[in-house]
């Protein structure tokens, strides 16, 4: 049985016994890889556990948005894909489990129990909602048990595993959302956009916010869902893009936004965007 890469693992539940499972998988990406195409899953929800990074998911003409620590549940036979949007660098897991109960029991749960957990996921559907850094220690203990199932005991802690996941994830989902960002963030983001043209460092951007800087790359960590170096580079990126459209040079361009040396900005540009700045202004202009 091939379990793929490290970069990238998806096991086929049903080969494990877990009749109600379609798939679970995961994936640790060091840079954006192709965009997901337009598919479906049929009969089965998806539910998706942003660690790292970014993800989008495109329902419709609808667009969500997931950053590390966030969860998204993508209903049964409904056609999603990643929209105009690269599978991000970082890290995400995924699981899709069947809906119907004749398919047999989930994880050896009681009926009335699988139903009340999957009604409570589906009611959650098509809304981002946070998670919570624990659920990373299942989803890897569940990995790791699929990678060396080899017994009885292995079959009976892939089931629980699943059970627990679900369990969690319900609970977490009825948690109030906090949607406004903090007043900290905002400032935060005034900052750093009015300083997209130079080197941002993190001690200032810890001043700023009156914290430590080992206290504050943790606090933007847990509030952003990944390093402040890391996202003030996505925010220069972003710029970029624009940037690229006009008659500016590509060196002008990687300069005006603080970048050292015109390689550095080309390497960060592919990091997120999977190509490089050339590529992009001449796929932008045809």
């Amino acid at each position: 049985m091939d379990f793929g890469t490290q970069e990238r693992r998806v096991f086929n539940l049903q080969d494990f016994g877990v009749k109600r499972g379609l798939a679970i998988g995961h994936y640790r990406y060091k840079q954006v890889k192709p965009g997901l195409d337009r598919h479906q899953h049929k009969g089965a929800l998806e539910i998706c556990y942003c660690m790292k990074g970014q993800q989008h998911y495109k329902i419709g003409e609808q667009l969500y948005e997931l950053n590390g620590n966030d969860i998204f549940v993508v209903p049964p036979n409904t056609v999603h894909s990643t929209g105009e949007f690269p599978e991000d660098k970082g890290e995400l897991f995924w699981i899709q489990l069947l809906v119907d109960s004749s398919k047999g029991k989930l994880c050896n749960m009681p009926k009335e129990q699988s139903e009340f957990l999957l009604a409570a996921l589906l009611d959650k559907s098509e809304h981002v909602f946070k998670g919570s850094f624990q659920l990373k220690f299942i989803l890897e203990k569940l990995m790791v048990q699929l990678q060396n199932f080899d017994s009885l005991l292995s079959k009976i802690m892939v089931d629980q595993l699943i059970a627990q996941l679900l369990l969690e994830t319900v609970i977490l989902s009825n948690k109030p959302q906090q949607n406004a960002p903090s007043v900290k963030l905002n400032e935060l983001d005034k900052f750093i956009h009015k300083n997209l043209f130079r080197m941002i460092y993190v001690d200032e951007m810890a001043n700023l916010a009156g914290m430590s800087v080992g206290y504050f790359k943790f606090w933007f960590k847990s509030k952003t869902g990944m390093p402040p170096r890391e996202y003030v580079n996505r925010l220069k990126i972003e710029q970029a893009k624009l940037d690229l459209l006009t008659s500016k040079r590509i060196t002008e361009v990687a300069f005006g936004l603080g970048f050292g040396t015109s390689q550095y900005f080309a390497t960060t540009f592919k990091k997120f965007t999977g190509t490089t700045p050339k590529s992009y202004r001449r796929l932008q202009r045809e």
